[in-house]
């Protein structure tokens, strides 16, 4: 992986220091898009005298000259080694973060790129990313947690029927304050 990198750098003209090095390889090691808190936690084992001021720095350099992708969620930036357009899945309930993959045409990605374009946007960075709940979240939490909306508050029931003009709990006719409703 040095000797890509090396070449790499070469080529584009910029110096790729020991630390950034490190850096770069512990972000590629990660798969959990790691936050700088993390990925200083990791470095520091290798370099006891690195800050995380150093970290932040050398992360933004990297994420600056296409090395490493930045992206945020909620109001923490995260780190990883895959800089193409892809799409994230974030879980609501662990807040894990992963590449959600398998889907064969990109031609939603391409739609949002030509519409910025076409609005005269200049895309400085893209940040594709879908909220649900994961797989594991979903075999330990029950129902109420996961879908606390669908579930009247007087009664407790499944009201999983939102099609309905003004929402009423099937099972007690509830409506006033029941959570689903939209005020």
């Amino acid at each position: 992986m040095a000797t890509k990198i090396a070449k790499i750098s070469e080529k584009r003209d910029y110096r790729l220091t020991k630390q950034r090095l490190i850096i770069l390889e512990q972000v590629r090691k990660n798969y959990a898009h790691p936050t700088a808190d993390v990925i200083f936690n990791q470095v520091k084992k290798r370099i006891s005298s690195i800050s995380l001021g150093t970290v932040y720095r050398n992360l933004r350099w990297l994420a600056e000259h296409g090395l490493l992708k930045e992206f945020m969620i909620g109001k923490v930036s995260h780190f990883e080694a895959r800089v193409d357009s892809h799409v994230h899945f974030v879980c609501e309930q662990c807040h894990g973060i992963e590449d959600l993959e398998g889907y064969k045409d990109k031609g939603l990605i391409k739609q949002l790129q030509s519409l910025a374009k076409k609005n005269k946007f200049m895309i400085r960075s893209e940040n594709y990313e879908v909220r649900g709940i994961c797989k594991k979240c979903r075999k330990t939490a029950s129902p109420k947690k996961l879908v606390p909306e669908l579930f009247c508050i007087a009664c407790g029931s499944l009201n999983d029927d939102l099609k309905q003009e003004t929402p009423v709990c099937q099972a007690c006719s509830f409506k006033v304050n029941c959570n689903y409703i939209k005020k």
